[in-house]
């Protein structure tokens, strides 16, 4: 609700308290309303008569509903939505917007709105004490006001002025708020701050009956201020802000109309749409040039096209004539799948579809309401549709059904032989992705027979050896690979047993499965990768015979860039008993859960390590006793590593509440079971206070952290993946304040935790800045690593929807590309949306990938002002205050991007009274365009 409208001055012809007759005619269905013509006296009132007017047409730039409310105006959107509920009435085709609104009209108003109007009595039984006078047609309204707690007669029929008609008397800010806060049923949330002062500085002037409803209007957000920062309690209130008031009150009450509906919108043309109701129901509604169209979370008009299939709108309307279309949600309720047919039953009105890795054909059944069409987008019949054909399957997702409302074929069988470039390989599945040379990617299932070679050579393990970016010749017979040849590869793989580490660690000789031994040279920054161990040396390899099995991995150059062990792996023993250590034969024995001791070997090889820091053999000689605990990382006899820890991570799998114990799967793929305390309470998660062991779901990321025993769990610390914008760094003490996704300030303890730059290279905390964002993984609320993500504020300089391309270009007039489909979120002021639909080109946009690598879209709405000064202090900006405007100090961003036709200029330079725009991210102006 707005009450801050600015006072407009004009010639007023008092046409009394009635509320007169207004045909809302939409195409050819009128809908006449009747209402007394006369001006209440305090004696005498003339009888009600009823009017017909004739069909309305839209005049361009006139409402086609009342001919003095024209298009554009503030209040727009409000008049029409009420006028097309029944709730607002006008005479004669005009509304008189600016006139002051009445008492009697404004309670008449509320009734309406309460949806209350059944309940109204006639006659009789519709009387008001004598010196009471209200307007004949509007008694009932006033008594049915009275029994609804709407008034009061403490309020309204303590002094009664018999020289002034109550029902005449101009509704004042303060009791028209009183009467909005009782029809939206928050009376008690006023009476709770009866006593509280409000913010405003005219409070002493607001009646003490009446502050707590303004208290309550204010933060409901019915209510705002006006110039000065005041709220003018005794100024009148026009019938365009009492539409505005009632309108807005939507928002805090539940009230269903009979002329309106919720749904979908199912088809759409320039005369019809056919919706799909909330309630199961279709109904087809007419529309014309006169149908009023709006979105939900904005007062402009919009036009049909920005209407769309499976929308979620409101429509009001009677007779099957849309007189008001309200866009809901922009995002169409669809679930669109792919599926290959295996076969067509026309006359059960099925198609039988397969799925990789599946024997059994899932049953789609359609109706005779399924649109099918061909690949051109023709209508076609389910019996034209052939198997093997790639489908495209449209469900609606807004019924418990999930009706199929369109199939499109997709391809057909494909037969061809050409070139092209691997994008995905699914070994389990034999399905590979191909980019050909031109056209769009294409997905094929691979023979279990296909001949697979490279350079005339058959690839020992076939569709394994296959490397992504590797570039092919294909041959495809009905829609199955059957021949790849690789022209040209990144990478490839062999494997078999590792033979020979030839002289000098330059080559290795691999004895393949068919028993011929390939040499191949070391690349110069080779890889050594052994299950459970970090960073290998070349000595861990064993060649021979009975060596290692091993898959290389080769570059372009055939030189091999990898060496995967595949038959051996490094174990991890948590928490062993130590029994014994022989320093000179490099000995440690230790018991294992009371069973047989085991024996292993320290070398110079072997890690020592506590809690992190690295000890030599002297130190660890002398920390290894009977009373202690280890962890110890082997292959085979020896020790790779000796731990003394008091926490250890891995993937959580279970806990046992019976044997008090928790089950998780170590990094290096060990699955250990370790006691905890029978009294454990404390799990951190980030985001989730008063976590519990049941909050922590399996597979996730922990840390488990142990008492002075070594062994036994005290508390659990869980993984998760953030993304925060930097508020402030204090390097001296090693921490960060970050602003949360909830917009709120938390700090956080870094120390020594990496962190890294766009580059994932490592930076010192003191090259963080501010309003930087950083993906942050924590550990509970302990933070493991920070990377900095990239974020981009600029003008939308193109958008294909089509293709899923935008370019933003940025105040340096450097351009970023990004891929946007159907999984870019969308934010718009306070909602989100995946509709491409909702930006253009030409808008501000802020534009991050977020944790998962997803593109985040934030609209940045424009808002125009008039500048007043910048206060250079404390770094903000000062507009000149509007009635309609609650801010007008606006912080400004460091690096915000101050211009005038895109010469950037000093924010110094600007003037009072110049027009200026403003962007504002997140409470802070980013941008200052300065129009004049």
């Amino acid at each position: 609700m707005q009450l801050n409208q600015p006072k407009r001055t004009r010639s007023v012809q008092k046409w009394g308290s009635a509320l007169l007759a207004v045909s809302l005619t939409i195409g050819t269905a009128p809908t006449v309303f009747a209402a007394e013509p006369s001006k209440v006296s305090g004696t005498k009132t003339q009888s009600t008569k009823t009017t017909t007017t004739s069909t309305t047409t839209s005049t361009s730039g006139v409402s086609p509903v009342f001919n003095d409310v024209k298009l554009g105006f503030w209040a727009e959107k409000h008049i029409h939505k009420l006028a097309a509920l029944g709730i607002l009435q006008g005479n004669n085709g005009k509304f008189r917007p600016n006139d002051p609104v009445t008492q009697q009209e404004a309670v008449t108003m509320a009734i309406r709105f309460m949806g209350l109007e059944g309940e109204l009595q006639t006659g009789d039984n519709a009387s008001l004490p004598k010196d009471f006078k209200v307007g004949n047609y509007f008694k009932p309204y006033i008594v049915l006001a009275f029994k609804e707690g709407l008034l009061t007669k403490e309020e309204e029929l303590l002094k009664p002025d018999p020289k002034k008609p109550w029902g005449d008397q101009k509704a004042s800010r303060e009791w028209v708020t009183k009467i909005l806060v009782r029809a939206v049923k928050k009376q008690d949330d006023a009476l709770k701050s009866m006593t509280k002062q409000t913010t405003f500085a005219d409070n002493s002037k607001i009646s003490a009956s009446a502050r707590g409803y303004v208290n309550a209007a204010v933060d409901l957000k019915l209510a705002t201020g006006m110039a000065g920062n005041k709220f003018e309690p005794l100024k009148e209130v026009t019938r365009a802000q009492m539409a505005t008031f009632f309108s807005r009150g939507e928002s805090v009450t539940t009230v269903k109309h009979a002329a309106e509906r919720y749904g979908y919108v199912m088809a759409l043309s320039d005369q019809e749409l056919r919706l799909y109701g909330e309630d199961g129901q279709t109904e087809t509604y007419r529309h014309d040039k006169n149908t009023m169209i709006y979105r939900t979370d904005g007062d402009k008009q919009i036009v049909l096209k920005d209407l769309g299939l499976y929308m979620k709108v409101r429509i009001i309307g009677r007779n099957s004539v849309a007189t008001y279309v309200e866009l809901v949600d922009a995002e169409p309720k669809v679930d669109v799948s792919e599926s290959s047919v295996k076969y067509v039953a026309p006359s059960e009105s099925k198609i039988y579809l397969k799925h990789p890795g599946r024997e059994d054909l899932e049953q789609l059944v359609f109706n005779k309401d399924t649109v099918i069409k061909d690949a051109g987008g023709n209508v076609i019949s389910a019996s034209q549709i052939t198997p093997e054909s790639t489908i495209v399957i449209k469900r609606e997702t807004f019924s418990q059904e999930r009706k199929v409302i369109e199939l499109q074929v997709k391809s057909g069988p494909v037969n061809k032989s050409t070139k092209g470039t691997l994008t995905e390989i699914d070994t389990p599945n034999r399905k590979v992705t191909i980019q050909p040379e031109s056209g769009a990617k294409e997905t094929f299932t691979v023979a279990e027979d296909a001949v697979i070679r490279y350079q005339n050579k058959l690839m020992a393990n076939g569709l394994k050896d296959l490397k992504l970016n590797s570039v092919i010749n294909y041959t495809v017979k009905n829609s199955i690979v059957t021949n790849i040849e690789l022209t040209s590869v990144s990478e490839m793989m062999i494997s078999g047993v590792l033979f020979d580490k030839g002289a000098n660690r330059t080559s290795i000789t691999v004895k393949q499965d068919n028993n011929n031994l390939e040499t191949k040279m070391l690349a110069h920054n080779f890889e050594i990768v052994l299950e459970g161990m970090n960073n290998p040396s070349f000595d861990e390899l064993v060649a021979g015979e009975n060596g290692d099995r091993v898959e290389l991995t080769l570059n372009s150059e055939n030189q091999v860039t990898r060496i995967k062990l595949v038959n051996r792996k490094v174990e991890m023993l948590l928490g062993v008993q130590v029994v014994s250590f022989d320093k000179q034969r490099g000995y440690l024995t230790v018991e294992v859960d009371k069973q047989l001791p085991r024996v292993f070997v320290i070398n110079g090889a072997t890690r020592i390590e506590n809690n992190g820091s690295k000890l030599n053999i002297d130190e660890l000689a002398s920390m290894l006793n009977e009373k202690r605990k280890a962890n110890i990382q082997y292959s085979g006899s020896n020790a790779i590593a000796v731990q003394f820890v008091h926490k250890t991570e891995g993937t959580f799998m279970y806990t046992s509440a019976a044997a008090n114990t928790l089950t998780l799967k170590l990094v290096n793929g060990q699955t250990v079971t370790i006691p905890m305390r029978k009294d454990l309470s404390y799990v951190e998660i980030y985001g989730k206070t008063n976590a519990k062991l049941a909050d922590i779901s399996n597979g996730q990321h922990i840390t488990v952290h142990f008492e002075d025993d070594q062994k036994t769990v005290r508390a659990v610390s869980v993984r998760t993946n953030e993304q925060f914008e930097v508020e402030s760094v204090d390097t001296n003490n090693g921490r960060v304040r970050f602003r949360t996704n909830s917009n709120t300030i938390e700090e956080f303890y870094v120390g020594t935790a990496p962190v890294k730059n766009m580059a994932r290279e490592l930076v010192k905390l003191s090259d963080v800045r501010p309003n930087e964002y950083y993906n942050v993984v924590m550990d509970g609320r302990t933070v493991v690593e920070m990377s900095r993500s990239s974020v981009v504020y600029g003008t939308i300089d193109s958008l294909d929807t089509s293709k899923g391309v935008m370019m933003v270009k940025d105040s340096a007039g450097q351009m970023s590309i990004y891929q946007v489909g159907t999984g870019t979120q969308i934010l718009v002021d306070n909602s989100s949306t995946t509709n491409l639909n909702a930006i253009k080109v030409g808008d501000r946009v802020e534009v991050r990938k977020d944790i998962y690598d997803k593109t985040i879209i934030r609209h940045v709405k424009e808002l125009k002002r008039t500048f007043w000064k910048h206060d250079s202090r404390t770094n903000e900006v000062y507009v000149k205050r509007s009635m309609a405007d609650t801010s007008f100090i606006f912080k400004l961003h460091p690096n915000a991007y101050v211009h005038q036709k895109g010469q950037k200029i000093n924010v110094s330079s600007l003037q009072d009274n110049s027009d200026i725009v403003l962007y504002v991210i997140k409470d802070q102006v980013v941008e200052i365009e300065k129009v004049s």
